[in-house]
């Protein structure tokens, strides 16, 4: 029997949560002898010596998404897949079209990692008429449609006029090494003598909000024994650094930069601590609970609410509010971790789980 063949499109495999999860998904479905391809707008990113070297990755090199049209168009009418994969519009619209082009060669399922809210309108500056239209004209005649989170499938099913039946709600995914650290070490490497461990994780853009975790923590009455990690990098990173400074804060917050280790820190630290503004399914947010990390997180549409109200793995606070949010670190710092129920919840977001769930959906 011949194998199946996947094709997932990107515009890049950089270190973001989308990325990371796609990343599990494509290395896991490689291992179960499927022939993957990777194709990227660019061959750039963070993760790239990551990905399985069985999987096939083709380097598109177009610099607006429009161009991929063509190139996606002759790969699909070459190596005919069995499925294609496409993620993150307006890419995944273009991609529509190179499959229609081809005839409907094989399944083209489409798939969001973003709340589509007036918040991520703004933020990336999207016409919302533009993109309700090209939605409805190019989702709609899909195979299928994949959203991380049961409210992004509300909301698509909102925006779209046509009612669609095929849309699956399908969680990130997270795999986790074999990790053995010595958590005492460790720690003193990362945090030295602080005796409260702060984490936060994400691109340093305005909607991840991380201005309002350092307001709070200005306050915060046990600050000289206080340390706050922050990794990532993005365009706010110069503003909040400077803000660091005015404020004398350098002794007590870090910044590391990007860092694609960053389990370790999750590892050994006291309080996981999530500011966005939106979020469709934060991947963070499930490796915290995968290492047992007391987690903060604002009460953003949408995602965090859907990983930890149910179950109350975590406190929820208001957003953009740095008085809520030093309430918040009170609390949770106070608050037991329910070890065996996290054990229960976080099979939900396996690479095992998540990557056969796919499959399912695909080959049904």
């Amino acid at each position: 029997m011949a194998k199946k063949t996947i094709f997932v499109i990107l515009p890049h495999l950089g270190g973001g949560g989308a990325e990371r999860s796609t990343l599990n998904l494509i290395n896991y479905w490689s291992k179960k002898n499927y022939d993957v391809f990777l194709i990227l707008m660019n061959k750039k990113g963070e993760l790239i010596e990551d990905v399985n070297k069985e999987i096939k990755i083709i380097d598109l090199n177009c610099k607006r998404i429009i161009h991929t049209i063509l190139p996606c168009n002759k790969l699909i009418r070459k190596y005919r897949p069995d499925i294609t994969l496409a993620l993150m519009w307006p890419l995944t619209s273009v991609v529509f079209f190179s499959w229609l082009l081809s005839f409907k060669i094989g399944k083209l399922y489409l798939a969001d990692h973003n709340p589509f809210i007036d918040l991520w309108f703004k933020d990336f500056n999207i016409n919302k008429y533009f993109f309700y239209l090209t939605y409805n004209l190019t989702y709609n005649f899909s195979s299928g449609i994949i959203c991380v989170s049961k409210n992004v499938k509300y909301e698509i099913q909102k925006i779209l006029l046509f009612k669609k039946h095929n849309i699956y709600n399908i969680n990130n995914s997270i795999k986790v090494p074999n990790t053995n650290y010595d958590i005492i070490k460790l720690k003193k490497s990362i945090y030295g003598d602080a005796k409260f461990c702060f984490l936060s994780v994400g691109r340093l853009k305005k909607s991840r909000d991380v201005i309002t975790v350092i307001k709070a923590l200005q306050n915060f009455e046990y600050l000289n024994n206080t340390k706050l990690i922050i990794l990532g990098t993005g365009p706010e990173e110069s503003n909040l650094k400077k803000y660091v400074t005015k404020y004398k804060l350098n002794k007590y917050i870090e910044f590391k930069g990007f860092v694609k280790d960053t389990y370790k820190y999750f590892a050994v630290s006291d309080l996981y601590i999530h500011s966005s503004l939106y979020d469709a399914l934060p991947l963070t947010l499930i490796e915290a609970l995968y290492f047992d990390t007391k987690i903060l997180s604002t009460n953003c549409k949408y995602g965090p609410a859907e990983i930890l109200k149910k179950y109350n793995l975590g406190e929820l606070v208001k957003t953009n509010n740095p008085v809520e949010m030093l309430k918040g670190i009170y609390v949770s710092l106070d608050k037991k971790i329910n070890h065996n129920l996290r054990q229960k919840v976080r099979k939900n977001y396996s690479i095992e789980s998540v990557a056969e769930k796919y499959l399912e959906v695909f080959f049904k």
